[in-house]
């Protein structure tokens, strides 16, 4: 029987198969990151502290909600303790804290995109215990995480080229984030999106694909194919646009106020001299306390967001505040508490909460619209278009994100408004990112430093630098020719006829018996061409063993190029390049 091998397959083939194989990870991983949080939320927070948390419609949830809190004043105890715990865990593999999808991405550029052999596995468990007992963190940046990390070492045990092995984790990124919510086409463009700033890595979008597509199909058969927000209906109206493009203005603003928060704990608590798991437990209890008093900001928080969109915000119990004001509070505590946790070095994900403050935003903008103007339009639109507009943004992939907050509202007459929100927004915060990790282009990339680096030798031209005209004629004395070469410091010189065209070369060492210069003249050296680069000039003086190369165009003698010449030209030209980065 024939053995099939990658190399024999064709490109479509080959990809089509990574695609297949990252999609079942991606697929099972999310089944496991996803039941693994509801298991942790149901220990610590219904049976430790009689929370109930409200679901969304789309994974199970109802419309019909009262929150329960018996024992809230343990919130603050549990939270630190899921987040000490997840820094315990954190100390066997350290690049399994905080931000997830920002650690993938920097496996990609970085690290030839590989993992540490068990990463996957502490990740799971520490994101579990720091979402599961309170923390403001997203699920999908693990899962990010754990499916790249599964898929890189999968990768590394079938013998996959390094230069693949990124492309996999790439497709793995965002099969595993578009799988978990539900969202397989925007999962697909974020993988080649959100490595960059204003750049795609074009080539993974045929494997992504496949790959989101496998994942949610594995995935909706434990949780449903469904919307995670369920379907809504909208009619687009041309006279909602100017408040749209008010909204993604609003949202850019949040945007940037998200990143500055965000990396502002980070600093804060990177300056504090304790161990990771108690800088985690720090943060764990303050967002524990913040908690106690709006519910509304712990753990992923989708089933409010839900409950927001039903147009059921009295159904809001922060510390018992009018809805109103309870809704405007909520998207400052959400980035207050999702900060807390992600910058104390729990380990989570931005995405979700991203998602949730950009929703709140919208609501909020929404509510205050109606009261203006004396309205009763339902607060989805801007709540989805919130979530498209604030997210995209602050992770400067608003193409990706945009089409997530579609696909999780499940009305594609969204996107006309989205687009809108989006662009606005996004000319506001792009010069900021969530993601250290992210580089503005392909050409920034360390992953394609061989792709795009020009060595400088081959952009600078023979012309460009000093031509010595050193030669001696054919028909000159052995005598004349030996005393030019002693006098200029050279072992061979070049020989030109009566018109000025190169013959050839003659050595000193060749001349000691020789009646004339004709019967010694090397024909056929090398030489190069005024429009030829130093790249090629090295080249021909390789090949002639020379300390210099002749110049000639169109067969007449130009000149010689030096070593010396050659490296002054390069230092000049270095010089500028530098100056011009600088």
């Amino acid at each position: 029987m024939k053995s099939y091998h990658a190399h024999r397959l064709s490109y479509f083939e080959k990809w089509a198969m990574i695609g297949l194989l990252v999609g079942v990870i991606a697929g099972l991983s999310s089944m496991a990151v996803y039941f693994a949080l509801r298991l942790i939320e149901y220990i610590f927070l219904f049976r430790g502290a009689g929370i109930l948390l409200p679901v969304p419609i789309g994974e199970g949830g109802s419309i019909v909600f009262s929150y329960t809190g018996l024992r809230t004043y343990l919130l603050p105890i549990i939270a630190a303790s899921g987040a000490f715990i997840s820094g315990i865990l954190i100390r066997f593999s350290p690049n399994a804290s905080g931000n997830g999808t920002d650690k993938t991405i920097e496996a990609f550029h970085y690290k030839h995109g590989k993992f540490d052999k068990f990463g996957w596995l502490v990740k799971l468990l520490a994101s579990a215990f720091t979402i599961g007992t309170g923390g403001s963190a997203g699920r999908e940046g693990p899962e990010a995480f754990i499916s790249a990390g599964l898929s890189s070492n999968i990768s590394g045990i079938l013998k996959i080229s390094p230069e693949d092995r990124r492309k996999i984790v790439a497709v793995a990124l965002g099969a595993g984030i578009g799988t978990i919510f539900k969202s397989p086409i925007a999962g697909a463009l974020l993988s080649a999106e959100l490595l960059y700033r204003r750049d795609f890595e074009y080539e993974v979008i045929f494997p992504s694909l496949i790959a989101s597509a496998v994942g949610y199909i594995i995935f909706g058969l434990a949780v449903g194919y469904g919307p995670i927000f369920g379907i809504y209906i909208y009619t687009f109206s041309i006279y909602q646009v100017p408040s749209f493009i008010l909204l993604g203005l609003v949202c850019g603003a949040f945007a940037i106020l998200y990143v500055k928060t965000m990396f502002g704990f980070e600093r804060v608590f990177s300056r504090l001299k304790a161990p990771l798991a108690v800088r985690a437990a720090i943060g764990g209890l303050a967002v524990g306390i913040i908690g106690m008093m709006f519910p509304e900001i712990i753990s992923v928080g989708y089933g409010w967001m839900n409950l927001i969109m039903l147009d059921k915000t009295y159904e809001l119990v922060g510390l018992g505040l009018s809805p109103l004001l309870i809704l405007i509070l909520l998207p400052f505590l959400k980035i207050l508490a999702t900060s807390l946790t992600i910058g104390s070095g729990g380990s989570g994900g931005e995405f979700a909460p991203g998602i949730m403050i950009g929703g709140l935003v919208g609501s909020a903008f929404g509510v205050m619209l109606n009261l203006l103007s004396g309205g009763s339009s339902s607060l989805v639109p801007y709540a989805i278009i919130g979530m498209a507009a604030l997210f995209g943004a602050a992770a400067n992939a608003p193409i990706s994100v945009m089409i997530m907050a579609i696909e999780m509202g499940g009305s594609i007459e969204l996107l006309p408004p989205a687009m809108l929100a989006s662009v606005v927004s996004y000319l506001i915060a792009w010069k900021f990112s969530l993601y250290h990790s992210q580089v503005t282009t392909r050409r920034d990339s360390p992953a394609h430093a061989q792709e795009y680096s020009v060595p400088l030798l081959s952009t600078i031209k023979v012309e460009d630098i000093s031509i010595k005209n050193v030669s001696v004629n054919l028909h000159s004395s052995v005598e004349d020719a030996v005393a030019k070469m002693r006098s200029e410091g050279m072992a061979s010189i070049p020989v030109i006829d009566l018109n000025d065209v190169f013959v050839g070369i003659v050595r000193l060492s060749d001349l000691n018996e020789a009646k004339t210069l004709s019967e010694k003249v090397i024909k056929g050296t090398p030489y190069i061409r005024p429009e030829s680069n130093l790249e090629q000039a090295w080249e021909a003086l390789a090949s002639s063993r020379s300390s210099w190369v002749p110049v000639v165009k169109n067969g007449r003698f130009v000149g010689i190029i030096t070593v010396d010449e050659m490296l002054d030209g390069y230092k000049k030209f270095s010089r500028v390049v530098t100056s011009s980065h600088g």
